[in-house]
């Protein structure tokens, strides 16, 4: 598969970065394909890359702690333009989650070494990739935030607070 520039530019984790910067981050990336069930990443495991979807879906799956029989629970999908791993880059935790393949996917991963190469020969590009992972990850967590809130106002019914 031929990585298109005009395909990364167009997604938010590749926003706001020059032709020649996505230049300089298309060899550094690795494509890789996943079949239909297959597991990209695993809950607990070492990472070191974040994916970057170029076609098929995946969805991100996490085991619940008072579920005693394991079962896994979908958090979210994610389809092509669609990053996956990132948290791993910034904070270096174990994979909080495991994702698996929808459907057949081709992806692209860009390795902690792959950003710390990035870093030393270009650090616009890196500060704009990590700028725009923070955003990503804060766009998600207002999501988890509003589906917290739902959840809340659900479960405990309508709660009325007084403050006089």
């Amino acid at each position: 598969m031929i990585i298109k520039r005009d395909f990364l530019q167009a997604n938010a984790l590749f926003g706001g970065i020059s032709d020649d910067g996505i230049n300089e981050i298309i060899p550094l990336m690795k494509e890789e394909h996943y079949s239909k069930g297959d597991f990209i990443m695993r809950e607990g495991e070492d990472g070191d890359c974040l994916h970057f979807l170029m076609e098929g879906t995946v969805e991100v799956v996490k085991k619940m702690e008072d579920d005693p029989d394991g079962e896994l629970h979908r958090l979210a999908e994610f389809g092509p333009g669609d990053a996956f791993g990132e948290m791993e880059l910034i904070d270096i935790q174990k994979r909080s989650a495991s994702v698996r393949a929808l459907e057949d996917v081709a992806a692209l991963s860009l390795s902690n070494k792959a950003m710390y190469k990035l870093y030393k020969c270009d650090l616009k590009v890196y500060t704009m990739i990590i700028l725009n992972i923070a955003r990503e990850i804060s766009r998600r967590l207002r999501r988890m935030d509003a589906i917290m809130a739902h959840s809340e106002c659900t479960d405990l019914g309508p709660t009325h607070h007084h403050f006089d």
